[in-house]
Order: C-alpha cells, then structure tokens, then sequence
C-alpha cells in the first residue's frame, strides 16, 4: 500500500503468541498485518527491541495520528506502547473497562475482563445492533486458541459470556495428560466414529468443537428475550460457519474494529 492518503488510526490487538495489528483510515481496514512477537519476557529491553524490529517494515510508510491497544498479556503493554510510540510518534490509548463504553456494564468483575473480548462486544454492538426501532441483541464468538463469547442484549446492557477451549488447547491437553495419545493434525476425520486413534482423537476435537460452540449458542439465546446477531470472529470462524446455523456474519478482524471504536469513542468523550 502506499502512504496512506489522511492520518491513520493504528489497532493493535496482543495475544498469547503473536499481534494482530490495522491500519484503519476512517472507519476502513486500510492494511492489516500480523506479527511474532516474543513474549517470554514481555517486559524486557530485548522485547522492546523485538517489538520495533517487527512492526518497522508494517508501519515506516504510514501516517499514523492515533493507536488504540488490547492486549491479553499485561505485562507487555508498558514496552508495546513505548515501540509503537517510538515508531510513529502518536499517543497510544490502552483498552480497558474504564474507559466510556457503548454500553452498559453488567460484568461483575470488569477488571478481569480481557481488553480482546471488550473490543469484540463493542464492534458486534456499534456495527450490528440494528436501527433503535428493531435493536437487537448481539453474540460475538472469538474463535481462536480459545473461544470466547460476549453478549450484548437488546437494551444495551453487557451481559458477559463464556470462555471456552478451541481446538489447539483441547489438543495439547490430550497430548500432556496422557500418556499414550499422539499428536494429530487438526482436520475432520472422514468418518464421525474414529476407527483408528488417530481419527477418533480428530472427531472428539472438531466435533467436539463445533456441537460445543452449537450448544453455547442454544444456551446463550435462550438467556434473552430475541433471537441475537451472531457474529464469528477468529482464525476458527470459517470452519464454524461452514458447520453452524444461525451465524449472521464472519467478521476477521472485530477485535481491531472495537479498539478503533472504544479508543476513538474515548477521545471524543474526554472533557474538553
């Protein structure tokens, strides 16, 4: 891409294992990417030179005005800021609960809420709510190392949601706690009853997957008074979608959507 035309807004969305970041220009996805970042000493000198190391060759040409940042691992977020500071010269607006919302808050325990979940409900909510005539309630699910599931209802009140294993973490947990399972790809095995390990660890993964994510839907619907948006987020969606009734939209990129959203929303809320 080249320079961008006007001042970028810059979402940076921290896992376990690797960022996710975008360049929004307005309120579109101009350029995303994603990067490794190693995380065993988030808070370390040399991960702040790693952090610069791996975002220079994403962000040297861009404009960048503002930069919104969700990030799962604490611990990193004081040497994200300064990397991203140091690269593009713009202030840097962490997310949090703290910060004006969209919506209602009725998490009992915001401080635990991950920066990641909050970005996607507020995306789900703000982009897929509906005209205030026919308002809706949203589900948003993240399927990725894990799946998560935040609920928006129809008055605008944040309802929480459910944390959940995706198919990678069921597999390490097969692999570590036993002692005889191997390793497999995940894929779907050709036949729903394995008849070798191999196959009948595939089935119980991704079945077991899907009939699970299915089964949390039905019950997460039947909390509210209509029937929810459902949207599908994360590097699992597809496969969900491809297997599941009811989905509304596969969005890839919710999480950087909702810290654009929060992080810009909290700018235009700040006293004058």
């Amino acid at each position: 891409m080249d320079a961008d035309p006007e001042a970028a807004f810059l979402a940076l969305d921290v896992g376990n294992s690797a960022v996710k970041g975008g360049l929004f220009v307005g309120d579109e996805l101009a350029r995303i990417f994603h990067v490794e970042v190693n995380l065993s000493e988030p808070s370390s000198e040399a991960a702040g030179d790693a952090w610069i190391r791996a975002l220079r060759p994403h962000l040297a040409d861009a404009d960048v005005s503002d930069i919104g940042l969700a990030s799962v691992v604490p611990e990193a977020i004081p040497v994200a800021e300064q990397a991203v500071r140091t690269l593009t010269g713009a202030d840097v607006v962490t997310v949090d609960a703290d910060m004006p919302l969209p919506f209602e808050m009725a998490y009992d325990t915001p401080q635990t809420l991950g920066a990641d979940r909050l970005a996607a409900a507020a995306a789900a909510w703000v982009r897929h709510r509906g005209p205030a005539s026919e308002r809706r309630s949203v589900v948003a699910v993240d399927a990725g190392t894990a799946v998560t599931y935040d609920v928006v209802d129809a008055g605008g009140t944040y309802r929480g949601g459910a944390i959940a294993a995706g198919p990678v973490l069921m597999q390490r947990a097969l692999r570590s706690g036993t002692a005889q399972l191997p390793t497999v790809p995940l894929v779907f095995p050709d036949q729903v009853i394995g008849r070798s390990t191999r196959d009948a660890m595939q089935s119980g993964i991704m079945w077991g997957f899907v009939d699970g994510v299915r089964g949390m839907l039905d019950r997460l619907a039947s909390t509210l008074e209509d029937p929810p948006v459902v949207l599908l987020t994360g590097g699992w969606s597809p496969i969900l979608a491809d297997h599941l009734d009811g989905v509304d939209d596969i969005v890839p990129h919710l999480v950087l959507d909702g810290v654009r959203i929060l992080v810009q929303g909290s700018r235009e809320n700040r006293p004058a």
